[in-house]
């Protein structure tokens, strides 16, 4: 089928947008995956209904080639990520590669004027779910003594500031920070650990942000997107399938001596 033939994979957020992509992108090259995404009901913060989004993304992956387990799981929850590993070792075998994709972007005011609850919520959601994840991850890995690869869907707001998110911004620098220490603690078990970096990339989650910020400051939708691209040198989006090749890539033996790295798709916006 594919390079990653006989690999399992995990992605997180999977239901829409970037996880959805690296979820067909990683089925198609071979690798039965295991897709997870939170219902809405338990976040309604996410501003767009999931509804059978994850039930669709299982079957286009099936429709492969591949085995495709899914499931809600809100990685703020320990006993809900333990369960949904378990259940992904115990029916598929194995885990080789975990896409810690899953993350939220609400809220949109200075450090000194955002509220407990948002601060909170995106640390929660974008650092700590993805340490969840992989701390009940690491230990399959490394019991199946084949290695593995941990992703971490990161930002290039990861690298630089940005009015108005620092809260978002700290979540994502935190996340790039764990990236690297991770790499150092597993390289010795064939575990390579590396982020992915982003620019604009109007998934649903940035959509629904854009909104917002277009309502409060009347503007169109379409000039708040103008807004984003005039720090960005190509001044075209990124789009989610982009960013799946850079997963891909990083999930197969070309990149097995790839780690700790920031692979960053901006279109230039950090260059500057």
């Amino acid at each position: 089928m594919g390079e990653l033939t006989g690999k399992v994979a995990i992605v997180t957020g999977a239901a829409r947008g970037q996880g959805r992509a690296m979820a067909l992108a990683l089925a198609g090259a071979g690798a039965d995956v295991a897709i997870c995404d939170v219902g809405e009901a338990r976040m309604p913060s996410v501003g767009y209904a999931l509804g059978g989004a994850l039930d669709a993304v299982a079957a286009e992956s099936a429709a492969l080639g591949v085995r495709a387990l899914h499931g809600f799981c809100d990685i703020r929850r320990q006993a809900e990520v333990d369960a949904f590993v378990g259940r992904v070792a115990a029916e598929l075998g194995r885990i080789d590669i975990l896409v810690n994709n899953a993350g939220i972007l609400t809220g949109n005011a200075p450090m000194h004027l955002l509220d407990d609850e948002t601060f909170e919520t995106t640390i929660a959601v974008n650092l700590t779910g993805g340490w969840r994840m992989s701390r009940a991850a690491v230990p399959v890995m490394i019991a199946g003594g084949q290695g593995g690869r941990i992703i971490n869907i990161a930002s290039v707001a990861g690298m630089i500031g940005t009015p108005g998110f620092g809260h978002y911004c700290a979540s994502k620098h935190a996340m790039i920070g764990m990236t690297k220490t991770m790499a150092a603690e597993l390289g010795a078990y064939g575990i390579t650990v590396n982020a992915v970096c982003p620019g604009f990339l109007p998934t649903p989650m940035v959509e629904h942000t854009a909104g917002e910020i277009a309502a409060r400051a009347g503007l169109t939708q379409e000039q708040v997107y103008e807004q984003y691209l005039s720090v960005a040198h190509i001044k075209e989006p990124i789009s989610p399938e982009q960013t799946a090749a850079s997963v891909l890539y990083l999930a197969s033996e070309a990149a097995r001596v790839v780690t700790g790295s920031n692979l960053v798709i901006d279109a230039g916006w950090s260059a500057t």
